[in-house]
């Protein structure tokens, strides 16, 4: 988002940049922000007239799941075991709860239906991915708890 400035026809005397720099795993907020001001130092370097002020607003960590973890071998287990085939497994461009779960010491992934426009006015799902969803959880919940 930039925004700055009177009017179209007049140049900003200032100007104000945010970005939204998501993390990926292995990589830190303060990492994160160091590549941000070294980048920011780079153009000040070449452009006498350009000044910054980095501030962090909001700073979390990549999630990634412990594909060893119980948690994950259950539901892998369960998944194949239903789908008749591994599931999938693929990075997501998100941010969620999982992140915070993990920070406070609870294992946990990230699964769902077939189906797209997450958060959108159109959502949807495959029906056929709810009921075999629901049979893999069940299937993990009872190998996780018979451990």
């Amino acid at each position: 988002m930039i925004t700055g400035g009177a009017d179209a026809a007049t140049v900003a005397a200032a100007c104000t940049l945010t970005i939204e720099r998501r993390t990926l795993p292995g990589q830190t907020p303060d990492a994160v922000e160091d590549e941000l001001r070294e980048l920011l130092e780079s153009v000040a370097g070449r452009v006498p007239e350009f000044d910054y002020r980095l501030t962090r607003l909001v700073a979390r960590g990549a999630f990634e799941a412990d594909p060893d973890g119980p948690v994950v071998r259950a539901v892998a287990a369960s998944a194949n075991q239903v789908l008749g085939h591994p599931a999938g497994t693929r990075g997501e461009p998100f941010w969620t709860d999982a992140g915070l779960i993990l920070e406070a010491g609870i294992p946990c992934l990230l699964i769902g239906v077939d189906g797209g426009g997450a958060h959108a006015d159109d959502e949807w799902c495959d029906v056929a991915s709810v009921h075999q969803l629901t049979d893999i959880l069940e299937g993990a919940i009872r190998a996780f708890c018979a451990e």
